[in-house]
């Protein structure tokens, strides 16, 4: 199971989950084999992952639209064929800083390629929860998705929860949102957004979803309560390098939260 911190804030009645955002990310090259394994070594079973589809309709893990910044090559994601995608590097870039959980420094992970979804679905059955989103405004994205999802079983696991195995979907596109609660009513749903107000809870709660999930370092424990009454759960993002993020996010009652550097905010909640 992920770690679970337990203190003396408004949140100490629930267990806060730690979600490895793309992975180990701060330790590992974000949406790689590396970065999950590296998550579930340092005994995180929850993680977090972002899904878009190539020119040929493939899902792939790249969170942004274009190849730039994670990858050797240029160009957006949508624009570029599996085959090409299956070719690149995704690891020459990344560099792993001196106080690493995985390895230091440069070229620490050279052979980091962008899996496809399948590839991640196969690999992680029955080893973790993911909580994937939906990246991408893509039509087809959500039914993608689904027969993907379908295909390893993973439709058939805990959801809602942290308990692993287990699936729940997100998205910052209310639209994607809806398409997947038509396509998987069972699996719990959670609509990414800056903050919670009376007009997002309205609408949350009219879509269906089961969580909504403002961005951290803006949360409130009203927000909280006003989301928990509405009978939606709630988990933050957006933790970036910010430790009084991270603490924010705790003392307001959230169940758990995404961050980049689960163990060292495992590290940081313990102290608290």
């Amino acid at each position: 199971m992920s770690p679970r911190i337990s203190g003396t804030s408004s949140n100490s009645k629930n267990d806060f989950i730690l979600i490895a955002h793309r992975g180990a990310s701060y330790d590992a090259p974000e949406n790689t084999f590396e970065a999950f394994d590296l998550a579930l070594e340092l005994g995180f079973d929850n993680f977090e992952t972002d899904i878009q589809l190539t020119s040929d309709g493939v899902a792939v893990l790249v969170h942004d639209d274009t190849l730039d910044r994670t990858t050797d090559a240029t160009g957006r994601v949508s624009d570029t064929g599996i085959a090409r995608i299956k070719s690149l590097n995704a690891g020459l870039w990344f560099e792993g800083p001196a106080d690493s959980a995985g390895i230091n420094g440069p070229l620490a992970y050279p052979e980091a390629f962008v899996p496809t979804l399948d590839d991640f679905l196969e690999r992680y059955a029955g080893k973790a929860h993911v909580h994937l989103e939906l990246k991408s405004r893509q039509p087809e994205l959500a039914s993608v998705a689904m027969k993907s999802l379908k295909k390893w079983g993973w439709l058939d696991q805990h959801t809602g929860d942290s308990i692993a195995p287990g699936l729940t979907i997100s998205s910052f596109h209310i639209d994607q949102l809806k398409r997947s609660i038509a396509l998987m009513p069972n699996i719990a749903h959670g609509w990414l957004l800056q903050k919670v107000d009376n007009s997002s809870l309205e609408e949350a709660v009219a879509v269906g979803l089961s969580g909504i999930y403002p961005i951290a370092g803006k949360v409130t424990q009203k927000q909280i309560s006003d989301a928990n009454r509405a009978g939606l759960v709630v988990r933050t993002w957006g933790i970036a390098n910010s430790k009084a993020a991270l603490k924010r996010a705790y003392r307001s009652g959230a169940v758990g939260t995404t961050v980049d550097w689960p163990a060292k905010a495992r590290e940081i909640l313990a102290s608290m």
